[in-house]
């Protein structure tokens, strides 16, 4: 299981970047729970697309990964989140560049910025960006059991209040075999804007 990571950027007068370090292993059993990656038992010697590929089931696996943030926030008392195709988007292409380019960080490694960058060159307008990774995790449950038991912000980007939207992604390839991307947004409320 490769560390995750989580990132929250705001943007107000400045753009706060911070990121955090998860570090875990799962035991054998976690492999064989909840819903599992489509396309993990193929030969792994054969030859994958450079920037790995969406399982066949991806859509399955996005909705049990909303699913999953929702019962936990609302759980909480907190607002369920919307999916949003910007940060859908946004999420599975930054998960097809660690495959291509073969790293695993918030920053990316050729050039097109931490989340707040990249949210902003997709034209997704927003108050705060923050991001999850995981990479390694068999199943959207193995994945968000990482993330809430994690101390270092993945549990408190999933539990925040201030966000409202939520991009997922998920592909198969690269170094730990399955990429795993929330995106989380608070895009600013329509505002009546008058004229003096």
């Amino acid at each position: 299981m490769k560390p995750g990571f989580s990132s929250t950027v705001a943007i107000q007068l400045t753009l706060c970047i911070g990121s955090v370090f998860l570090a875990g292993c799962p035991s054998a059993s976690d492999f064989a729970t909840g819903t599992q990656v489509a396309g993990l038992g193929v030969d792994s010697t054969a030859a994958l697309p450079e920037g790995g590929y969406v399982p066949s089931n991806a859509d399955v696996l996005v909705a049990r990964m909303l699913e999953l943030v929702n019962n936990e926030r609302t759980g909480r008392g907190l607002h369920a989140l919307t999916l949003n195709p910007i940060l859908n988007q946004m999420a599975d292409d930054y998960a097809k560049e660690m495959i291509e380019c073969g790293f695993f960080s918030h920053q990316s490694a050729i050039g097109s910025g931490g989340p707040g960058e990249r949210a902003v060159k997709a034209d997704y307008v927003f108050l705060a960006i923050g991001e999850n990774l995981a990479g390694g995790q068999t199943s959207p449950e193995q994945a968000m059991a990482d993330w809430m038991k994690s101390t270092e912000g993945h549990r408190e980007n999933i539990l925040s209040p201030q966000w409202k939207e939520i991009g997922i992604a998920v592909r198969v390839g690269g170094e730990y075999g399955v990429y795993w991307v929330q995106e989380f947004g608070n895009p600013p409320t329509s505002a009546r804007i008058s004229a003096n």
